[in-house]
């Protein structure tokens, strides 16, 4: 990549999937790399057979669990729906849950950076996310993570390919099982903009409201709901994050691997400032939708425990391929303008 081509390159070519046969042989591969990261998950969890799920997993169908956790009804839901239909164990329909969405946001990874990259560097991509992934495993049940991770890909993919009525649907079914989904609007806004004139930004804003608002609504009556229920811990979390992190740096580098608050700079390393290196020559989608990051971040710093870096997960989706374009930048000759989106 030269300095005078602002082109987002590799291609930008219209909606782009893997071959039947392609998705077949690297989905048998996800498909074990989804086992390998169920094991090292359970393997950090004592809470799994501690007889702690099976516990949480009643409060929760008797709504008398804690908001955050009794708010986010599909974590719960999914696995029930698996112990009446399969006959499962609450345990096994857990493991069910987490080994099922983990490998098919795996899958869907590998198509979605199909757009861009050839499918080695959709292998590395998918490979890179597994790799990030067990720096965000802890002791803890956070199980609406799993579904999150394939829903707020599938929400970023939508926006993409600009297929409105399919956002609309996942983000409200994503927003009924974590509230991270919440962020999307921000990026179906950015992605939309097209200059400042009052009727252009108008329209935008309608469009955007139009389309978050079943999602907004249902988190609100879901939490309207669960009023009354205590929350897991205080909403304003700033004072902690700062305490945590100051407190990590007196620790010697050789303690860092525990170091839990640095873990937001770590998940990612130097991805972080791969990802916006030679930020005019990344597709239109990824420069607009990474505007999110910033309010990603500091949203979670605010009102989340930081050291929770499951958190951060959902950002491989934008992170990993907008470092890939630094890290592997195309030949100029192999550079073309998307036919379907004449505004790069």
């Amino acid at each position: 990549m030269n300095g005078e081509s602002t082109v987002p390159e590799p291609a930008e070519e219209k909606i782009r999937l893997p071959e039947p046969g392609e998705l077949f042989k690297f989905g048998s591969v996800y498909f074990f790399v989804a086992l390998i990261e169920l094991q090292a998950k359970l393997s950090v969890t004592r809470a799994w057979f501690d007889g702690t799920l099976d516990g949480n997993h009643r409060l929760l169908l008797a709504f008398q669990y804690t908001n955050n956790e009794q708010s986010r009804l599909l974590q719960f839901y999914i696995p029930e729906a698996f112990v009446r239909l399969l006959g499962l164990s609450v345990t096994n329909a857990y493991i069910l849950q987490r080994w099922l969405f983990v490998f098919l946001a795996l899958l869907c990874f590998h198509a979605f950076l199909r757009k861009w990259f050839d499918a080695q560097l959709a292998f590395a991509g998918v490979m890179s996310l597994a790799a990030i992934m067990p720096l965000s495993y802890f002791n803890d049940l956070q199980e609406s993570s799993p579904l999150l991770l394939l829903t707020f890909l599938l929400g970023l993919w939508a926006i993409r390919e600009h297929r409105n009525g399919w956002y609309m649907l996942i983000l409200a079914v994503g927003a009924v099982n974590n509230e991270t989904m919440l962020f999307l609007p921000a990026v179906y806004f950015f992605y939309g903009f097209n200059g400042l004139q009052w009727k252009r930004l108008g329209r935008l804003a309608l469009a955007t409201l139009a389309t978050s608002l079943p999602a907004f609504l249902l988190f609100g009556a879901i939490r309207y709901m669960n009023r009354d229920r205590p929350h897991l811990g205080p909403v304003w979390q700033l004072p902690n994050n700062i305490e945590g992190l100051l407190g990590q740096l007196k620790s010697s580098p050789l303690d860092y691997w525990r170091a839990y608050y640095f873990y937001i700079f770590f998940i990612f390393g130097a991805l972080w400032v791969c990802a916006f290196l030679k930020y005019s020559r990344k597709p239109l989608f990824l420069r607009r939708a990474a505007l999110m990051i910033p309010l990603f971040v500091v949203g979670h710093f605010l009102t989340g425990r930081i050291h929770e870096v499951r958190q951060m997960v959902p950002l491989s989706f934008l992170i990993l391929p907008m470092a890939f374009f630094y890290l592997f930048p195309a030949p100029k000759e192999q550079r073309q303008v998307n036919p379907e989106d004449g505004r790069d």
